[in-house]
């Protein structure tokens, strides 16, 4: 059974070749003139999705630009998004292990930031990409979780997928009781009248034949294959379409209704070749070749035989291609991740010579302030130049405490807010007292009057005389 899978926060589905052309180029002429950050990532975001099916190149670069320009205007959601997109266009080239690792970053990014539908389409798409792998057993905690995530917090859009999928890998699992259960929870959410869904009916219709077939009940099984043929067949789900075709055609041959089995074989064989579906069209030419081969025409056997032979050549030579095309990918991922590497360096230089700047000019500043306390200046511009010394010193401590709270807090608000408010308790009455202090020293030479003590010591001489009586 194939699974529906599912990503979160598209926008639409790209038909065709010249549409995808235009809105990339169109999104991207907007991301070149968008001055507005916040507005710039997610245009990003729209064109790494645009890319991620037609390009999965450009999708990645495309995303994880976004991805630092997000972090960087703290917009955890585009963030979570960026990672989205970029984990769709590594699973578009194969690359499933880094399909895993984006997944799994945005499902930690989405826990922070207490958003649970993220979560659990996260979830799903890890199991996804586990059941992708035929690691069926990892897969199964990661759908249940997100089962559990979804039920709590009521995610209705998610639910027809967490049955569906639920479904699927039990049905892998030859646990056909759980399957059962599963697909017709499904079916229930997809057949509502007020959301009905063809493709989903459809999806549903072949699990639930899977399990009746593996129940050996065929009469059911079949029943459910042909409402999927009907429901499907309105949808123009071709390739799903094919898929439950070919398990009637090997139903119908089981029960040795071979005219029945070998029409629905060659109508697969046709839709799949017109619509270029690789994987249905080998799938095709086996049944046929095996079908043939079984009946004694062996040219007919042969022939689907070398269309088998030959599909795989193909696709043999498609894999050689897209490793060579991966390996430039990679280089030029390497290059980008350099480039933003360098980037990040640069600032950090820059973020160091500013502080290391600032460092200089405070003593340079007291020690000028010092200097001009000795001189004939005016009482009040020394108390202000004093007072701006301290602000700085002090704002210029807080300013290197920084840093290290952020990451001792993790960018926990609460915690930040608890820490910076203990620092501030400690540095305001210093700050007070130092400046008292230092506000005296530095005026202490204004307040004396120039020939004071001379004026004392003659007084001291004069002879004070009694008055007469």
């Amino acid at each position: 059974m194939r699974n529906i899978i599912l990503f979160c926060s598209l926008f639409c589905i790209l038909s065709n070749p010249y549409a995808q052309n235009r809105i990339t180029d169109r999104i991207s002429t907007q991301v070149v003139n968008e001055k507005i950050d916040s507005n710039k990532v997610r245009l990003l975001n729209d064109l790494a999705y645009a890319y991620s099916t037609s390009n999965p190149a450009k999708g990645i670069l495309t995303a994880q630009e976004a991805y630092t320009l997000a972090q960087k205007i703290n917009l955890p959601v585009e963030e979570i998004r960026a990672l989205s997109f970029m984990a769709n266009s590594y699973n578009n080239i194969g690359d499933y292990n880094k399909a895993l690792e984006m997944f799994l970053r945005k499902e930690a990014l989405a826990e922070k930031a207490n958003l649970p539908e993220n979560i659990a389409g996260s979830l799903i798409n890890i199991g996804i990409i586990y059941t992708q792998q035929q690691d069926y057993k990892r897969a199964l905690p990661y759908y249940l979780k997100a089962d559990s995530i979804i039920k709590a917090n009521k995610i209705v859009n998610l639910v027809y997928y967490s049955f569906q999928n639920l479904g699927d890998l039990y049905d892998r699992l030859n646990k056909n009781d759980s399957a059962l259960f599963y697909y017709n929870k499904a079916f229930q959410i997809a057949s509502n009248p007020k959301s009905e869904n063809l493709e989903f009916m459809g999806a549903s219709h072949i699990g639930l034949g899977n399990c009746f077939v593996k129940e050996n009940d065929y009469v059911r099984g079949k029943l459910h294959y042909q409402l999927a043929l009907s429901k499907l067949s309105l949808a123009k789900d071709d390739d799903l379409f094919c898929e439950g075709a070919l398990n009637l055609a090997n139903l119908h041959l089981t029960e040795n209704h071979k005219d029945s089995a070998i029409k629905l074989a060659w109508e697969v064989f046709k839709i799949a070749e017109k619509d270029s579906l690789p994987s249905r069209l080998k799938d095709a030419s086996i049944f046929l070749s095996n079908f043939y081969k079984s009946a004694g025409k062996y040219d007919s056997a042969l022939y689907y035989k070398e269309k088998e032979i030959a599909i795989q050549a193909i696709t043999n030579s498609q894999e050689k291609v897209k490793e060579f095309q991966f390996k430039t990918f990679n280089e030029e991922i390497r290059q980008a991740e350099l480039a933003e590497n360098k980037r990040k360096e640069a600032e950090e230089r820059a973020q160091q010579l500013q502080l290391m700047l600032i460092g200089i000019f405070i003593p340079i500043f007291f020690l000028l302030t010092l200097f001009l306390s000795k001189r004939k200046i005016h009482v009040k511009a020394i108390k202000t130049l004093g007072i701006i010394s301290l602000l700085l010193l002090f704002e210029y401590i807080t300013l290197l405490f920084h840093p290290f709270v952020l990451s001792i807090t993790n960018h926990t608000p609460i915690l930040e807010l608890i820490i910076f408010v203990c620092i501030a308790a400690l540095l305001i009455p210093t700050h007070h007292r130092v400046e008292h202090w230092l506000i005296e020293k530095l005026t202490i030479h204004q307040h004396k009057i120039p020939g004071e003590e001379s004026i004392h010591i003659k007084q001291s001489h004069i002879k004070i005389k009694k008055p007469l009586p």
